[in-house]
């Protein structure tokens, strides 16, 4: 079982790598971002704790916690971003350590985690190789704003917030440069694991 480890800033399209290994490469993938939105739901392990710790005002009407609230809230307080960092990074661990015992155990050969904190977390000892996915910056500022409904200087602290794409890269072992849409990124991706071959075990 081969293990890459898939990284970079946020809405460089590390999405797109993934689906393409998955489609074209036959590849097992985990996005740790779903994982973390299900722990999050309540009775999930990370609800009660955000709650307790900052307070009701964080839950909507509707009794789900208000994500948009609590990002402007992380994304603007260091303090606050490292501590549900080290609530959360524990427990996603176990999830994604889980998941590749269950890999191995259907024999899987290529496993592909995408982690956007990848390295902040200190999670390289998880994976055989880490690939980056990187965009410009103007194009990052702007895929953000139209994904997330943000204004440019929201989607510029969110960006500053996590670490420089240029030390991503890098840390990392393959980097994959997205820009000019799927079927370049598809491309791009293919090539780097041209003659490779994965199987189960």
């Amino acid at each position: 079982m081969y293990i890459i480890g898939l990284t970079g800033g946020i809405a460089c399209g590390k999405s797109a790598v993934a689906e393409t290994l998955r489609r074209y490469c036959g590849a097992v993938t985990l996005d740790i971002d779903q994982i973390t939105r299900w722990l999050l739901e309540p009775g999930g392990a990370l609800f009660d704790v955000y709650v307790r710790h900052f307070g009701g005002y964080v839950v909507t009407r509707e009794g789900v916690l208000n994500r948009r609230l609590i990002g402007e809230i992380i994304f603007n307080h260091p303090d606050e971003r490292a501590w549900i960092n080290s609530v959360a990074h524990p427990v996603l661990l176990n999830k994604a350590r889980d998941f590749l015992v269950n890999c191995s155990e259907v024999g899987a050969g290529l496993v592909v985690l995408e982690v956007p904190l990848l390295f902040e977390a200190g999670w390289e000892f998880l994976f055989d190789e880490i690939w980056a996915v990187y965009t410009n910056r103007q194009t990052q500022i702007w895929r953000l704003m139209m994904r997330d409904n943000l204004t440019k200087q929201q989607a510029m602290s969110r960006i500053n917030a996590q670490m420089p794409v240029q030390e991503i890269c890098k840390r990392a072992d393959v980097k994959i440069k997205n820009l000019g849409g799927y079927s370049v990124v598809r491309r791009k991706v293919l090539a780097a694991l041209r003659g490779r071959k994965f199987s189960g075990g």
